[in-house]
């Protein structure tokens, strides 16, 4: 396997695994509209979490619900980028390769937001669960950019 390889399975692991967060959290807010029965049970639960963390804090239920779709339609904007850039990902440099910068920038951008709502909202739990998906993309993303490609010689040692 080439670091080429490497770079790609990258990229389709984040889409498959944004495809899942998504299709999960789908699945949750279709089970709260009532469209799936209760013991569904492939569902990820965020709807109770934000309702357990906004609920004391006397945030509106409407509030609750557009952040809820914010992030699915996030989460959903993001795993169809990756799919995007594991398709045409050619082992370019990054400037060179404009769905890798995207689907890594706009993921980037769900995990910090997360982040910070978090402090906003006091879930210092899940506070840290984001801060290590943040960093897993961003370690992501260098080692796309850093790792020497099919265009890049790898440096001989002297």
């Amino acid at each position: 396997m080439t670091l080429h390889h490497l770079k790609r399975i990258i990229l389709f692991f984040w889409a498959a695994w944004l495809s899942v967060v998504a299709a999960t959290n789908i699945l949750n807010a279709l089970q709260v509209l009532g469209v799936l029965p209760a013991s569904f049970k492939f569902v990820s639960g965020n709807w109770a979490w934000i309702n357990q963390t906004m609920d004391p804090l006397h945030v509106p239920r409407a509030l609750q619900t557009f952040l809820f779709a914010g992030a699915i339609a996030w989460e959903t904007l993001a795993a169809l980028l990756f799919w995007w850039a594991a398709a045409t990902y050619r082992g370019r440099p990054l400037e060179q390769e404009p769905a890798t910068v995207w689907a890594c920038g706009v993921n980037l951008g769900l995990w910090a937001t997360f982040q910070v709502l978090d402090e906003v909202f006091m879930a210092y739990q899940p506070e840290g669960v984001h801060r290590v998906i943040f960093v897993s993309q961003l370690i992501s993303l260098l080692a796309i950019h850093l790792l020497p490609g099919p265009t890049q010689p790898v440096a001989a040692k002297e």
